[in-house]
């Protein structure tokens, strides 16, 4: 029996989306392989179907873009990483080294040959890190005028990125801050953002910007994200991109199929989900679903509610990303005690279709998992964001989504 089968209305392609002309094929167990036939640019994909990451694999000779979902994906790189550190031979005598040509990188690493740190050991480098800097007297009152109080300010741990190259930051360069790292930790291998220099000097990778973090649902401090002081802007002159994630990730093709990472020792991030809550503080009844870590910031001082940050209202598969110990947030709120999940994505889901689309197809992914799903609305004349709408004392109505 073929293990390739064609997509259905059932299972559509979660590339394009259409219930015809791609194929799934099933490898290694249960995992898929997914072709998509109709995309034309081959790249890593969220899916507007599931909201589940998909990596890019390879284009195949009749044109196909071959995709895997990201966590089966990071977990057959690991295995192969551990199945080569095992294997055993030889030793053989090194070649003569060449002289490489003028476009190669001075180091080859292979694109996806560092994986990330378990979330333990990020959240002691990660809070140590932001212990060593600062928040610009800018950004302070960038956040004083989007109503954040003082306490607010304090209580989230957001800093400003240093600036690169040369220039310091209250007297502390970046290559300091890792020195100062690297004594207490050892290596920087393995955490996102990090990565070594030509002259074997550790620095971190980003522009000037906010810092802010993001926690799993142990509270384990796994990941940040730089809002940028100077992002795009589009031809109306709308900033865009405005949010990256802090990784030292950046892919170089090489000659053929390959590829390798531009930053040296440094590994990719990837986009998550943050769980922003106060244990000893929140009532965990009613969580919130929303976009944007600064938003979700926000919204759980007020609401005195768990909040779960989205990287984008299309992530919203990340609500069933495992973490380190088997679970999903989803699955820790059930345990304290959530009964009913808000989704409040922006108001200008009444305008922009793709906004309403992924509000419903959250609704539908949280379905039959054991809470009650209501749907936030307010009058978009009192801010488009939760927390525009909260930072002037205005809350949401609810309406329940019906089985």
């Amino acid at each position: 029996m073929s293990n390739f089968r064609n997509v259905s209305k059932s299972e559509p392609c979660p590339i394009c989306g259409k219930p015809d002309w791609c194929s799934i094929q099933y490898v290694e167990g249960n995992v898929k392989l997914h072709y998509c036939r109709r995309i034309l640019n081959c790249s890593d994909i969220v899916s507007s179907v599931n909201g589940m990451s998909y990596v890019f694999i390879k284009q195949t000779k009749d044109g196909s873009c071959m995709y895997k979902e990201e966590s089966a994906y990071m977990e057959s790189k690991k295995a192969w990483e551990q199945a080569k550190g095992k294997s055993s031979g030889k030793k053989r005598k090194p070649a003569a080294p060449r002289s490489a040509p003028a476009q190669q990188p001075p180091f080859v690493q292979p694109a996806e040959s560092i994986q990330p740190l378990d979330n333990h050991n990020l959240n002691a480098i990660y809070r140590s890190f932001l212990r060593k800097l600062h928040l610009h007297k800018n950004h302070v009152q960038y956040l004083k005028r989007e109503r954040w109080t003082e306490q607010m300010i304090l209580h989230a741990m957001i800093r400003s990125m240093p600036p690169g190259g040369n220039n310091y930051y209250y007297g502390t360069s970046r290559e300091q801050i890792t020195k100062e790292l690297l004594w207490e930790f050892g290596s920087l291998k393995g955490v996102p953002g990090f990565y070594e220099k030509a002259d074997g000097i550790w620095s971190f990778a980003g522009q000037s910007g906010l810092l802010l973090p993001l926690y799993d649902h142990n509270g384990n401090l796994y990941r940040l994200r730089l809002r940028l002081d100077h992002p795009e802007v589009d031809d109306h002159g709308k900033e865009k991109n405005k949010y990256h994630n802090f990784s030292s990730f950046y892919e170089i093709p090489t000659d053929g199929n390959g590829a390798v990472n531009a930053f040296k020792n440094g590994c990719r991030s990837g986009s998550h989900a943050s769980l922003y809550t106060d244990p000893s503080r929140d009532d965990y009844t009613v969580c919130y679903i929303t976009e944007g870590e600064k938003k979700s910031l926000y919204a759980n001082h007020v609401l005195h509610a768990p909040v779960i940050s989205l990287p984008g209202v299309n992530a919203f598969g990340k609500v069933l990303e495992a973490m380190d110990d088997g679970r999903n947030v989803l699955n820790y709120l059930s345990a304290k005690g959530c009964s009913t999940v808000v989704i409040a994505y922006d108001a200008d889901k009444y305008v922009n279709e793709a906004v309403l689309m992924y509000e419903q197809k959250l609704a539908e992914l949280l379905l039959g998992r054991g809470f009650r799903i209501a749907l936030a609305y307010w009058n978009p004349g009192f801010g488009k964001g939760l927390d525009d709408i909260l930072s002037i004392h205005v809350r949401p109505n609810y309406e329940l989504v019906r089985v």
